[in-house]
């Protein structure tokens, strides 16, 4: 039981960082440094927002990533789709042997052990316990279909409410915590402490997310823990167009932290609205197993 759960934690470490949460040409430039013209934070993300997919379904027909752990390199291939705010569904094989498929709801997901014959079900707490982060549906949908979404440290604010906009490294920078605040919040201990007792959260997650200037895509997001200084770095390039909308070829995450866990993910095949198989059914032979 033990092995298992320890495979089934790499594998639902790997679909998630993997799927997880960007050609015809490429769309970085070598150009000479221009001057950028300032936008409010509103307007840099109403221009991301019409840049950004919009669909009722989205499937990846193939996704290739190499993942990078302390050292140790492994290749998976596989693919995904989504229904809009209703389910993600993914698969995955090591070479040409079927290893599982995973699918996540609004509050909970399954997660098929071919190997085993196991079916492993939970809510989807436990990816947030898996990853370090707090992570709910509406943010690994985002990250699967590259929209632009907000860690807020307070529920009852709206959307990047409290997000700040410069421009750093010919970029547009939207940052959840303003430089000087940051500041005033690492002078102590102490003063993080209280700052966090106020928001009434457990971590407080410093989200930086950096937008090109010329074709307003995402090319970079950091997620930093304030209190352990872990996080996550993602960068997208290689945008294709789909439909007449940008999506990410390539994808890049990094664990920030003690852990060196690096990921490629290479992304394509995409198409918009033309899925309409959303099924997911085991053999009664398989082994239901609930995860905590």
């Amino acid at each position: 039981m033990r092995h298992n759960k320890r495979v089934v934690s790499y594998f639902m470490t790997a679909f998630i960082f993997g799927f997880l949460v960007f050609s015809c040409k490429h769309i970085e430039k070598v150009a000479a440094p221009k001057k950028i013209r300032h936008l409010s934070r509103g307007r840099v993300i109403k221009l991301v927002n019409e840049k950004s997919l919009h669909y009722e379904t989205l499937t990846v027909r193939k996704v290739n990533f190499s993942l990078n752990n302390e050292g140790k390199e492994t290749s998976i291939r596989g693919s995904y789709k989504i229904r809009r705010d209703s389910v993600i569904q993914m698969y995955a094989q090591k070479l040409s042997i079927p290893v599982g498929k995973l699918e996540v709801s609004q509050d909970s997901f399954k997660f098929a052990y071919f190997i085993d014959q196991e079916l492993f079900i939970g809510a989807n707490s436990y990816l947030s316990k898996l990853l370090g982060l707090e992570v709910d549906y509406s943010i690994l949908e985002a990250l699967l279909s590259n929209q632009l979404f907000s860690v807020r440290q307070d529920s009852k604010e709206s959307e990047f409410m409290d997000y700040a906009c410069e421009i750093e490294d010919q970029m547009y920078k939207i940052s959840s915590i303003r430089t000087r605040k940051l500041k005033r919040i690492k002078k102590s201990d102490l003063t993080l402490e209280r700052y966090r007792n106020r928001l009434d959260v457990e971590r407080i997650i410093k989200q930086e997310i950096y937008i090109d200037a010329d074709s307003f895509v995402v090319k970079k997001m950091i997620f930093k823990d304030l209190n352990s200084e872990n996080g996550i770095k993602l960068e997208f390039s290689r945008y294709e167009k789909v439909m007449e909308q940008w999506f990410p070829g390539l994808m890049q995450i990094e664990v920030l932290g003690k852990n060196k866990v690096k990921l490629a993910i290479e992304l394509s095949k995409v198409t918009l609205n033309d899925e309409k198989n959303f099924g997911f059914s085991v053999s009664p032979k398989y082994k239901t197993k609930l995860i905590e």
